[in-house]
């Protein structure tokens, strides 16, 4: 039996990819010999409390008022030692970087329990969007004047002792798996490699042409309009501004086109996504941010899913539209190519040159018209979706993995 701890940044995860992993995470340990604790910070509470709900003990922090959560370590530390008792048995998954001295801090107080480190990003591919080429040379040069360079030389050594400090290192995909090893030299036992799991909500099967039809209705979209669906932070990593431009072309041959962008960012970068569309406005709609039953509606009467990322490290959109039988439009960056093969379960788009991004607006526009012209193919790529989400991404494969991890701890 463990005491399983699972960090969490109660505010962020509201809105992004580590609340949908930290949900499927808390599934997968559920019902087991283990004692579950969850860890949240910046809860919406007044002050510290622990609290208990079903099987999941909850230790709630109220917001800190400046910083980063991480770096309020020292009174996490005290608390920590007054509630968590050190033992073999203890094993915390820490899910939020950067966290060097959250984890030496957990290490002094707690030096007999097991630190577990999941890499939901790197650091460094916001400043590369994701090109390991770019980075790499920094890295081997180990100098830099300009200020992206130095930051990147500072996120290497930060993230170099996360990974030292920690037991075991989670990675979501391949592409990280070989950077851990090749860039970080991290020895393989060090290392597991586990996908993302999602379960099945049940509404993919629920959801007859009936249905389909009032949705459409609901949301004023007329019958013979084609629905191309964008979900996540409309952010330049997430390469909708590309996706908007490539609309442009796509427009040109096709008039019956809807794009939705279904996903919430900051007051500046919904400016620029509302600029960039500005052209094209009757044909795009920004949804914001929206409540799960809303976004299922989107993906129940979806015609083409895009996943336009320049990099991703095991996208549970990708794996939602996967699991809902999309035909997908996916970009080759860094860790989206893990999870596509062009023809089988995606039409892939070439990113190619990253500082210059014309060719692949028109790389993005031109798989867009060709599953547009090709309905055979789009059911083609759904099934091959339908069954890389079945072989690779259920929550059941997630939860065998992470029962082995932890009988390995």
């Amino acid at each position: 039996m463990k005491n399983i701890f699972i960090i969490d940044e109660y505010i962020s995860s509201q809105k992004n990819g580590i609340g949908t992993f930290l949900r499927e995470l808390l599934y997968c340990f559920q019902n087991s010999d283990n004692i579950i604790n969850l860890i949240s910070f910046n809860a919406e509470v007044d002050e510290f409390c622990i609290t208990k709900e079903k099987e999941i003990i909850n230790y709630l922090f109220p917001v800190f008022k400046y910083g980063h959560f991480l770096e309020h370590f020292k009174i996490i530390e005290k608390l920590f030692r007054l509630y968590i008792s050190d033992s073999t048995n203890n094993v915390f998954f820490i899910n939020h970087s950067p966290c060097a001295d959250f984890i030496e801090s957990i290490k002094n107080t707690h030096p007999l329990s097991k630190v577990v480190f999941t890499i939901h990003d790197f650091g460094w591919t916001g400043l590369f969007l994701g090109d390991l080429e770019e980075y790499l040379r920094i890295i081997k040069r180990n100098s830099g004047k300009e200020a992206k360079d130095i930051t990147a030389l500072k996120v290497y050594h930060q993230e170099k002792k996360i990974y030292e400090l920690a037991d075991k290192i989670i990675c979501l995909s391949s592409d990280t798996y070989y950077i851990l090893q090749t860039v970080y030299q991290l020895p393989e036992n060090k290392i597991s490699l586990i996908p993302n799991g999602l379960r099945d909500s049940g509404n993919v099967k629920s959801c007859n042409g009936k249905i389909k039809k009032n949705i459409r209705t609901l949301k004023r979209i007329n019958e013979n309009d084609k629905i191309l669906l964008f979900i996540g932070r409309p952010t330049l990593q997430k390469g909708v501004f590309e996706l908007i431009k490539a609309m442009n072309h796509v427009f040109k041959e096709f008039s019956n086109v809807k794009l939705v962008i279904v996903g919430d960012g900051n007051e500046v970068s919904m400016k620029e996504i509302v600029n960039a569309s500005s052209q094209v406005a009757s044909s795009v709609i920004i949804t914001g941010q929206l409540k799960r039953k809303e976004v299922e509606d989107w993906l129940n009467i979806a015609d083409i899913g895009i996943i336009s990322s320049y990099y991703e490290q095991c996208s549970y959109t990708a794996i939602e539209m996967m699991m809902y039988g999309l035909p997908i439009v996916a970009s080759d960056g860094l860790g989206i190519r893990n999870m596509f093969v062009d023809g089988f379960n995606a039409r892939v788009a070439n990113i190619q040159d990253k500082k210059n991004s014309k060719q692949y607006q028109i790389n993005l526009a031109e798989s867009i018209i060709n599953l547009l012209k090709s309905p055979d193919l789009c059911e083609s790529l759904g099934k091959g979706a339908q069954k890389t989400y079945t072989t690779n991404y259920t929550i059941k494969k997630m939860k065998s993995k992470y029962k082995k991890l932890i009988e390995s701890l």
